[in-house]
């Protein structure tokens, strides 16, 4: 009876923790209306932990006290994410525990360990060696300490399954719970329900099933257009080299009030006079680099994954299409560069199975090539100019640069003299011009180096395209909040800057457009255009302008669904249906002005 009691207790304990650090109940009482159900819902995984570590151990006590730092690790780790990326945790970030040396390097910049920290820490630690030497129950034993096991892992194993009797306790309608809307469903369901019902929507890592009545029906509206272009042959000009560099955390803080228009990103502004360039929406704020380079590389939309938001992570397959592998179908040697770990967001599984050749990570870069935490985007620029010096066949290089990654609010080893030269907002106090001058430091970075790599690619002989853009905007918390933005809205809705060069031709064009478009635009400068989903969504930008237009129901559908067919591979079957050949008066009727 007492062991029943100390485990009430315990759960208890959990309760109130949960009900603490949790924003969905912080601001409530736990006690109001349907939020101690809700309440105790998010208790029971931990509960269900709690009865597997006092199994393992054998020590009521030690086994709460584990759950306890377990459950305030976790809300720690949120609140982190929130406070420099705006969005909650997702199931996909606990999947860095399977390989954790990588994802750790890289988060321990966002933790700062002070002195002060040292006490606590040790408290914590004694603590737990105390309770660890307690003895273990002397009844917990044989049978009984097998079947308390038994019941834990059942509990946990249904639980992460998503068997029946849970759904039914998470029951997502009655509760409230969106996959597409996470950080809103966090708030009405709580962290811990999310995460679980999270994982079952979207645990099985599949592309969704395409409607393909919706995906016809766009097709038909554009047949004539659609039928001209696929048939259309490319003027068999040399293959160019291809460069796309992905800057990490770019954008234009002329964007921002009381910062000049063209101040910043003085290269990039120079060569956009020469090339095509504008401002490009991308599926992503503050983080989740793999979001806008999904986009990029595939040239479908996020949504299209139904919610899914790490797809090298969370999809089952990745030898998905895209710019590698039709690139590598039309002759080109494929390169992935990308100064950090190979095995963060799971790209040395990944990229190889896109058709990557070789992918070059931080183990191709020294020490010396560090600046401030990152290798620098000149070791990045060195290493891209050094693969095209093979010569031979055209060479598709993917770089994704790193010297630019938050935190902004800690940067060892950048040159005080420079800093304190760099033109700060009045407005911003001293924090925010610590924020935002380490940010300013290395944004310059970035640009210089963008005028290098195509000042030097100018004196090749091969023709190179090179396709800039920002993958997303820096967390910047402070400076946003102090200084606000030009056009008024969030600094979620922002925009980045791209830019498209052709070392050969000279033919500026200004238009805005989103990440996922880029690569028809690409292909279409490097004269291929022999691959079907890239040239419908080429034709289709100019058909109903989907650069830079709130698409309606029907459009918006149809693309979703030649999306998800391009990605399952049931495109080519579909085209041929849609794009029969109908009777010729009624193409010169439809095209007809």
């Amino acid at each position: 009876m007492r062991l029943v009691l100390a485990l009430v207790l315990c759960a208890g304990l959990l309760m109130g923790v949960v009900d603490r650090l949790d924003p969905a109940f912080a601001a409530r009482a736990a006690s109001a209306g349907g939020n101690l159900g809700l309440l105790a819902l998010n208790t029971l995984p931990a509960v269900a932990l709690l009865l597997a570590l006092w199994a393992l151990t054998r020590r009521l006590l030690l086994a709460c006290w584990l759950t306890l730092l377990a459950i305030a690790g976790l809300y720690a780790a949120n609140a982190a994410k929130i406070e420099h990326l705006q969005t909650p945790l997702l199931p996909a970030d606990l999947r860095f525990f399977s390989e954790p040396g990588p994802a750790l390097e890289l988060f321990g910049h966002y933790v700062s360990f002070e002195m002060r920290h040292l006490l606590p820490a040790a408290a914590v630690i004694l603590f737990t060696l105390l309770l660890w030497n307690r003895p273990g129950l002397p009844g917990l034993a044989g049978w009984r300490r097998l079947a308390l096991g038994a019941v834990a892992v059942v509990a946990t194993v249904t639980m992460v399954a998503g068997s029946g009797p849970w759904k039914r306790v998470f029951d997502a309608r009655r509760l409230g719970f969106e996959p597409w809307a996470l950080a809103e469903s966090t708030t009405h369901v709580g962290l811990i329900g999310a995460l679980l019902m999270y994982h079952w929507e979207l645990g099985g890592g599949d592309v969704p099933r395409a409607d393909r009545e919706a995906a016809l029906a766009l097709l038909h509206d554009h047949g004539p257009a659609l039928r001209a272009r696929l048939a259309a042959t490319a003027a068999g000009e040399p293959a160019p080299d291809i460069v796309v560099v992905q800057s990490e955390s770019l954008f234009d803080p002329a964007r921002l009030r009381d910062i000049p228009s063209g101040q910043y990103l003085r290269e990039y502004h120079r060569l956009r006079k020469r090339a095509k360039a504008g401002e490009m929406t991308v599926p992503t704020f503050g983080g989740g680099t793999i979001r806008t380079e999904f986009e990029v590389l595939t040239g479908v939309p996020l949504d299209t994954l139904g919610g899914l938001q790490y797809p090298w992570l969370e999809l089952h397959r990745h030898d998905l299409p895209n710019l590698a592998s039709v690139l590598s179908r039309q002759g080109y040697r494929t390169t992935a560069i990308h100064p950090n770990s190979a095995a963060f967001w799971n790209r040395s599984k990944a990229y190889p199975a896109l058709g990557f050749d070789r992918f070059l990570d931080i183990g191709a870069f020294s020490k010396e090539d560090v600046v401030g935490l990152f290798t620098s985007d000149a070791a990045l620029t060195d290493r891209i100019l050094a693969e095209l010096d093979t010569g031979g066949q055209p060479h598709f290089i993917f770089a994704i640069s790193m010297e630019n990654h938050g935190p902004f609010d800690w940067r060892p080893g950048l040159d005080a003299e420079r800093l304190s030269r760099l033109s700060m907002p009045e407005r911003l106090d001293e924090g925010g011009r610590y924020w935002l001058g380490n940010y300013l430091y290395l944004l310059e970075d970035a640009d210089r180096e963008l005028g290098r790599l195509i000042g030097a690619l100018k004196k090749r002989e091969r023709r190179t395209l090179v396709l800039f853009y920002g993958d997303h905007l820096p967390a910047l918390p402070p400076v946003y909040h102090q200084l606000g933005f030009e056009d008024e809205r969030d600094a979620q809705l922002q925009t980045v800057p791209w830019l498209l060069y052709d070392s050969a031709r000279t033919r500026p064009q200004r238009f805005n457009t989103r990440s996922w478009l880029l690569p028809s635009l690409l292909l279409d400068a490097a004269g291929v255009h022999d691959e079907p989903y890239f040239a419908v969504i080429d034709t289709l930008r100019s058909q109903i302008d989907l650069d830079d237009r709130e698409l309606d129901g029907t459009e918006q559908a149809g693309l979703l669904a030649l999306a998800r067919l391009q990605l399952r591979g049931e495109l080519p079957s579909l085209l041929d249906e849609a794009l029969a050949a109908e009777p010729a008066a009624q193409d010169e009727q439809a095209l007809a002005p």
